[in-house]
């Protein structure tokens, strides 16, 4: 069974399994470089990880300091193994099984300050996704919104709702795009 490698901080060297049917999880060279982006930011943050797989994200945030951090993954036995590794490593971090935007109105008005989102590449709502995670969650004036797609893909246009867009990062197929609001979010 394939492994992902936490990368950096107190879980540094631990591997997580690929559940089985994530056929695409993101590279631990993408993973590093989001990390090294979102910097300092993510001491003491409140992290939400949307389509979240294995958790690598989730994990790797409270490894680097993360305050807390919720997983949000349709599979149920991909929850189940994510709480598990929680309870098990004795962290702060949370899952629940729903689609993203589901998962958005339940955790409607609650505070996030890092987002990374990994939708399928063929994922038909990346607008809707942006323009809800702008609208539904509490971002705190410094937050940091990213969502990976295909490289040499735009599926969002310059602004969604009450985000926009304010940078990109390639990583071989990846690409990040990277959300501020217009209170300054960056």
């Amino acid at each position: 069974m394939a492994t992902l490698r936490v990368t950096a901080g107190t879980l540094r060297g631990r591997r997580i399994p690929v559940p089985a049917g994530d056929v695409r999880p993101t590279s631990e060279r993408a993973r590093q470089a989001f990390f090294n982006i979102v910097g300092e930011r993510i001491e003491g943050a409140r992290f939400l990880d949307l389509f979240a797989g294995s958790g690598i994200f989730a994990f790797e945030a409270v490894s680097r300091g993360a305050e807390s951090a919720t997983a949000v993954e349709r599979d149920r036995r991909a929850v189940e193994a994510i709480l598990r590794r929680a309870r098990e490593w004795n962290v702060p971090v949370e899952a629940m099984a729903a689609d993203a935007i589901s998962a958005l109105r339940r955790l409607e008005g609650q505070p996030f300050d890092v987002v990374y989102a990994d939708p399928p590449y063929d994922y038909p709502a990346y607008r809707d996704l942006v323009t809800n995670l702008g609208q539904r969650l509490r971002l705190g004036p410094e937050a940091v919104v990213a969502v990976e797609h295909r490289r040499r893909t735009d599926p969002f246009g310059d602004r969604l709702g009450a985000l926009h867009a304010s940078r990109r990062a390639e990583y071989g197929e990846v690409c990040m795009t990277f959300f501020e609001s217009d209170s300054g979010i960056a």
